[in-house]
Formats: C-alpha cells, structure tokens, sequence
C-alpha cells in the first residue's frame, strides 16, 4: 500500500468520528453555490434543517475530534524529508452589518483597506508547499472593544499559545510570521522553546552587526549594490544573535522595496533564507479561499460558539479540497471545488459520507 492509499483509508476512517450532522454542514460548504447558512445548504443537499443545523449543538462534544483531524491529516503527509513549515497569522471576517455578536471588533482590513467591524482570528496553518491545513484559531478582540481589560490578550499572546498547543503535536521544520512578531518578546519565546524561525522585521529595529548598533535600513552589511537582491549577516537584537537578511524586490509602480527577515536558520544562503519565508505566502491565499469560496463571511449566528464551529467546518471543508488539488495534481482548491459542484448530485442522499465519497 503506497503512501496516498494509506492517507485515503485513514482520512475515511476518521470522517466517521464526525456526526451526520458535521458531514452534511461540510457537504453544504463544498456542494452549494448559493449562501452558506443552514437554509440554503439544507435545500441544497435535500435534507431537513434540522439535520444541518444540529451540527452547531454537535461541535460542542467533538470540537477536539476536529482538532485532532486535522492534526492526524499533517502527520499523514509531512515526511522526514519535507517536515514542512507552521505559520499563524491574523484575518478578518467581514461583519459590516452584525452587532450583537460578543467578539465583533473594529480593525484594518487588507481586502477594502480601511478599518471595518469584523471577527479577527489568529490562526495556526501547517504547509509543506503542496498542500495546506489550517489546524486551529482563536478569537482577538481589541482591548476598547473589550469590557473587562483582565481579559485582553494580544495577538502575540494567541499566537504563543496556539504554536505551544502544537508544538508537540505535529512535525514541522520551522515557524514563519509576518512584521508583527519581530520584538524582542517573541524572538525570545521561539528562542526559549528551540524553535527555527523565519520572521519580517521592521526596517527601524536596531540591531548589532559587526559592533555597530544600527538600524536594519541603515547596517552597511545589508546594503544591496548594482543588481544585488539579497544580502545577510550575523548579528543581534537586544542580545538574541540571529541572523538578518535584506531583500530588494518590486514595489509599486514600477519601484524597488527592501524588506529585511530575521531567521535563526544556519547554513542558508540569503535566497534560501527569503525563500523560507516566502513559504507563509500558502495562508493568505487559504483566506482568499475560505472568505470567497467557501464563504467564510457569511455565517448569521449572533452566538460565537456557532460562529467558531462555522468557522472550523471551513476548515475541514478546505482540507477536504486541499487533498483532492494534491491527489488530482490541480493548481488550487478552486479548480477542485469547480470539479465538485459541477458533478454534484442532485438532492445528496443524507446518509452519504464525506471523504468517502468525495476523496479520488
């Protein structure tokens, strides 16, 4: 039995830990191409409400058989060879029109840049370039937005906590995250865990390179000349000894940007080191997926208990997907998703299981 036959009868064996009601929500997400509320999915698939629905009542008891899922899915595809790489970072889920659900809060988003209501999760993502599993999230609410400031934690804080959480769950050779996580605070953590890094840094952090304490922008050793694109040297920040790269790359209209990393990776050359963290560029197309194919948005639940098992059933639901682009050799999830609802049958027989019927 090769390794992609292994993969298949163990991902069915565990689609039958989830209720019908789980598989049927997740069917729903892949199958309708209208909304994604119980409604909708129901007269979709041919089934009661009732029966979608109870998926929310449901996730309560099996929300670690979730979890564990997707952690079992990572060990089915990492190898020794290609442990892969974990990656957090923070989306928002537009709300424009909500305002009774608890962990609704105002932020900066990318997609219609300016500042909108919205649900923000931090979330931890596994990816060994071919294929990619969000494993798990948790809520950030901004500490105005908040009633009892005791209770506010940064993103940062989440994102401790959901590395820690799977620290010694799944294999995976590094950890990779954007500008927000290049202090002190959290270099050291990674550094007091023994974790490998690949992290952006602001331009205007000071480090020591060569004795001189400057900032990353003005440090002669990662200064580009003529056509260079990249450049890196040994050094340290606020006595953590890393090593810092710069990377000169198009911009805007036509311009050129540097971009400065700090990695505790040895033995990479500075295009290896860039290449490492371009590995975190997997999650941001994720949530171009999950918000405009999976319709991640568009759960109508004041309760922030349904709000996160809806939120999870995406990410069953583009796992699902993203076994299929790899078993099927597609480009993205997209391409499966099109494949999918163009067969679907009609009215779906309830009893119907998920990665039985849909995994090739």
């Amino acid at each position: 039995m090769n390794c992609l036959q292994y993969a298949q009868k163990s991902i069915k064996k565990a689609s039958y830990f989830f209720t019908n009601s789980t598989q049927k929500y997740i069917l729903g997400l892949l199958l309708s191409t209208g909304k994604k509320n119980c409604t909708a999915m129901s007269s979709d698939l041919g089934v009661p409400y009732n029966s979608i629905y109870k998926y929310f009542d449901d996730f309560e008891y099996q929300k670690d058989n979730v979890k564990n899922f997707l952690v079992n899915m990572v060990k089915l595809y990492a190898t020794k060879e290609n442990p892969g790489i974990l990656v957090a970072d923070t989306s928002q889920i537009l709300k424009l029109y909500a305002k009774k659900i608890r962990v609704l809060c105002y932020g900066f988003n990318n997609s219609i840049k300016f500042a909108a209501r919205g649900i923000s999760c931090v979330t931890s993502v596994w990816t060994n370039g071919k294929i990619v599993i969000p494993l798990s999230f948790d809520f950030w609410i901004r500490k105005k937005d908040l009633k009892d400031d005791e209770k506010y934690r940064k993103k940062t804080e989440i994102s401790k906590e959901l590395i820690l959480e799977l620290k010694d769950k799944i294999p995976f050779a590094y950890v990779v995250l954007d500008g927000e996580y290049g202090n002190k605070d959290f270099l050291s953590f990674l550094h007091d865990n023994n974790l490998y890094y690949s992290i952006r840094m602001p331009k205007n952090r000071k480090v020591i390179i060569n004795e001189q304490e400057l900032s990353l922008k003005d440090q002669p050793l990662l200064k580009h000349k003529r056509n260079e694109r990249y450049k890196s040297a040994k050094g340290s920040y606020k006595g953590i000894c890393s090593n810092f790269i710069s990377h000169k790359r198009n911009g805007k209209n036509g311009t050129k940007q540097v971009v400065f990393i700090v990695s505790n990776l040895e033995a990479f050359s500075p295009k290896e080191h860039v290449e490492a963290y371009s590995g975190r560029w997997p999650i941001e197309k994720m949530f171009r997926t999950l918000k405009q194919s999976l319709r991640l948005q568009q759960c109508q639940s004041t309760s922030t208990k349904k709000q996160r098992a809806h939120i999870f059933a995406t990410f069953l639901a583009f796992a699902e997907l993203e076994i299929q682009k790899n078993n099927k050799k597609k480009r993205s999830p997209e391409q499966i998703l099109k494949i999918i609802r163009a067969q679907k049958p009609v009215k779906t027989k309830p009893q119907i299981h998920l990665w039985e019927g849909f995994i090739m």
